[in-house]
């Protein structure tokens, strides 16, 4: 595994959909406790989740604000009121120097499929939702694509835990993409010697997910969220988790019949919270 410090762009993996009222309607339906390394407060009940959905909203130009406020004030709402569970919402850091990234990123948990498909059909039909979006693109379309994938928990993935931290993190979702016949070798290295050399360098593991199968482009993928303190502390932990004696010899042990990943097998994403996002 290599760390990667610059940002990454989903590319083909992710699927796309229109913007219109019915066109987003139809991709919402068809597309459609962990030790944490800083101080958090009680949590609250965790919530019974079996599948995710990681989503990713491109703004259209001066849209991001748009976008953000109708999330914040309409969408999360909705979504509670339909059974589904806000769990993060993320837009990506973006380096001094690099062009900016108007992307938003968020996670929504259901209890499996038919609730997801069954909570998105009643918010599609929801007149308030339809309210919300057509007043939402009175001044034009707020987004030019959505991207979404559907995920069950790994059986290593620790618990969700919405307990907010009391310091502020970001996070690093990582998709890895394994070579044929590898994955499974892939999850037995995360499962018995990544996360524990992880937890030595106070990389905070937060979920662990394999794709739902039927999704064209996430084979032999798996997806992962990392939380720290601050950008300067990934960087470090990364610096000391790649030069640890013990994952130095779990990565050559592994890779001795061949490379587990792809060459250039490694999609890695900063992110920070925004400020109605559950999980910060």
């Amino acid at each position: 595994m290599t760390a990667t410090t610059s940002l990454s762009r989903p590319g083909a993996p992710l699927r796309r959909a229109a913007t219109t009222l019915l066109a987003a309607a139809a991709v919402l339906l068809s597309a459609c406790t962990t030790t944490d390394t800083v101080e958090t407060v009680a949590a609250p009940k965790a919530p019974d989740i079996g599948l995710y959905e990681l989503r990713i909203y491109a703004a259209a130009d001066g849209k991001m604000d748009a976008l953000n406020a109708r999330v914040r004030d309409h969408e999360i709402p909705l979504f509670r009121k339909h059974g589904m569970t806000p769990i993060a919402f993320f837009t990506p850091v973006v380096e001094p120097g690099k062009p900016a990234d108007n992307r938003l990123f968020y996670i929504m948990g259901y209890k499996d499929r038919a609730a997801r498909d069954a909570a998105w059909m009643d918010f599609a039909k929801d007149q308030e939702w339809a309210k919300a979006y057509r007043a939402s693109q009175a001044d034009g379309a707020l987004t030019t694509s959505i991207a979404t994938t559907l995920y069950t928990p790994t059986a290593y993935s620790p618990k969700l835990n919405l307990a907010p931290a009391k310091s502020p993190r970001i996070f690093e979702v990582r998709t890895y993409h394994a070579n044929p016949g590898k994955l499974e070798y892939l999850h037995e290295r995360f499962r018995d010697h990544t996360l524990d050399i992880f937890a030595k360098h106070g990389m905070t593991s937060v979920l662990y997910w394999r794709p739902e199968p039927g999704q064209a482009g996430m084979e032999d993928r798996m997806t992962y969220l990392l939380a720290f303190p601050s950008v300067a502390a990934r960087n470090e932990d990364w610096k000391a988790f790649s030069s640890d004696s013990e994952w130095v010899r779990v990565a050559a042990d592994s890779n001795k019949d061949g490379p587990l990943l792809t060459q250039n097998g490694v999609v890695s994403v900063l992110l920070k919270p925004t400020a109605y996002s559950p999980l910060k």
